[in-house]
């Protein structure tokens, strides 16, 4: 039976069995991990969701992908103070720092895309959002829907420099979407705002889709509680 779970949960609910393994000692240095297809039958969840959680703990240095080989815990020097520490590092980033690189980058990406998207860019956008809202209003894994919406509307944007800027810090604008999709609602609602945007992109129309993702960045910081724009401490 299919697991019908919010998608943000069960990701969550990947990587916190991960750190409980790390930390818990289960999974040491060197140690090869399963597959993304055999931890997903493991854990009952999709491929996706296993997929994500490597790539975060990846990112954080504590796990290594050798070609050829798999996926490893790395050699972390010192004890599980050091991958606890790590951890808080992670968790510890300010979301409304994030927001406000968001609000920086993806309000002028959905612009661009609406000036610049070919057609079939831009069918290709609304496809996408129309997806991602199918898989969410039946209780389906939308991660894949989700990455790839933001990626069609880099694609579409044609700014390679704009597209280097985002690589560059791509891991925590994910990282903001991931820690906030928790929230009652979220889900709900960044569906619909996708599909806004993806309809403004279709029918050429940048202040719109500018003023979407905005409202839609602005949103969700507010749920989230970390609104941009505050005075530093």
């Amino acid at each position: 039976m299919d697991d019908v779970r919010p998608r943000a949960l069960i990701y969550e609910s990947v990587l916190e069995a991960l750190k409980r393994d790390l930390l818990g000692g289960t999974l040491r240095a060197g140690d090869r991990l399963p597959t993304v297809s055999a931890m997903a039958d493991r854990m009952g969840v999709a491929r996706a969701s296993v997929r994500e959680a490597y790539r975060v703990l990846q990112n954080m240095g504590i796990l290594e992908v050798t070609q050829g080989r798999g996926t490893f815990v790395a050699s972390l020097p010192g004890d599980d103070s050091s991958v606890l520490r790590r951890f808080q590092l992670a968790d510890g980033q300010t979301l409304a720092h994030l927001f406000e690189a968001r609000l920086v980058l993806e309000p002028a990406i959905a612009g661009f895309a609406a000036q610049r998207a070919s057609r079939a860019e831009a069918e290709a956008i609304v496809d996408t959002a129309r997806e991602q809202g199918r898989l969410q209003r039946e209780g389906r894994d939308f991660l894949e829907p989700d990455i790839r919406f933001h990626e069609l509307l880099l694609t579409a944007a044609h700014n390679p420099v704009v597209g280097r800027m985002v690589s560059a810090v791509n891991e925590l604008l994910v990282d903001s979407r991931r820690r906030t999709m928790r929230i009652p609602g979220a889900a709900d609602k960044a569906t619909s705002y996708h599909l806004l945007i993806a309809f403004a992109v279709r029918d050429r129309d940048p202040g719109q889709a500018r003023a979407v993702m905005e409202q839609h960045v602005r949103d969700v910081a507010r749920d989230a509680g970390a609104v941009p724009g505050g005075s530093a401490p």
